[in-house]
């Protein structure tokens, strides 16, 4: 399949993302489920890297479902609990927002698996463009972005090399403390040696070379499609949330 135009799969996320959060629940949600699962399966590693975000985020999860379950008013899920039960409206609706963010996870993870970090941060540089009249320094921005997604991997396998090595040096019997602290020496390791790693130089050499600027090749009849089926797709589900098809728990 020929690579699609950076800057047209970036703004075809945002259309995407734009309808998902107007998107009427529980139908909107379901309807866009098959479609992340599409896209997942057609961008190789995209899976496995929305299964480390949605790891990253289970703290996140935790929490709307306690703030929203704990803290909405409605028919408690216990009935005599009284303020110690959650509710069931915000029990719903915290469900909606952990499924919104999961969806849009996965079409952020399709987005960076599918675009190397140069076409990335052209793509976003090409969808922000407009601004560069305004005076924002668009090249500016895509160039860090695409050194700063270029440096995620690696920081992470060495994060988890670090890890490893002091599990072997280091064991715990789960106690509480002992792992924060080879948390904290984790940290401390990865850090000194990405400062013995530095290489401003060559730093600098990379955001030269990856000089970010619009693609110069038109967009092409199939970048057209992509952005007009998720166009297409986020007016639907925005018609449908303004007809109220489907009812949202919030």
């Amino acid at each position: 399949m020929p690579a699609r135009h950076p800057g047209a799969k970036v703004l075809a996320l945002l259309l995407l993302a734009g309808g998902l959060m107007g998107a009427p629940s529980p139908l909107g949600l379901a309807a866009y489920a098959p479609l992340v699962l599409a896209a997942l399966a057609l961008a190789p590693g995209s899976l496995g890297h929305l299964l480390q975000l949605l790891r990253r985020l289970r703290w996140v999860f935790l929490f709307i479902v306690l703030f929203h379950g704990w803290f909405s008013p409605g028919r408690p899920l216990i009935p005599g609990a009284g303020a110690w039960a959650p509710s069931l409206s915000g029990l719903g609706y915290a469900l909606e927002l952990v499924i919104v963010v999961t969806l849009m996870a996965g079409l952020g993870a399709v987005l960076v698996r599918s675009t190397v970090g140069p076409d990335l941060a052209a793509g976003i540089v090409w969808v922000l463009r407009p601004l560069k009249g305004l005076g924002v320094p668009v090249e500016r921005f895509g160039r860090r972005l695409a050194w700063t997604v270029d440096r995620v991997d690696p920081v992470f396998r060495e994060t988890a090399r670090v890890r490893d090595a002091l599990k072997v040096r280091l064991p715990v019997r789960g106690r509480w403390v002992a792992r924060l602290q080879r948390e904290a020496s984790t940290a401390r390791l990865v850090l000194r040696r990405a400062r013995e790693a530095a290489d401003r130089n060559a730093e600098a050499l990379f955001l030269r070379a990856a000089v970010v600027s619009a693609p110069v090749r038109p967009l092409t009849p199939a970048d057209w499609g992509l952005l007009g089926g998720a166009f297409s797709w986020a007016l639907a589900m925005a018609l449908a949330g303004q007809l109220g098809l489907g009812t949202g728990s919030g």
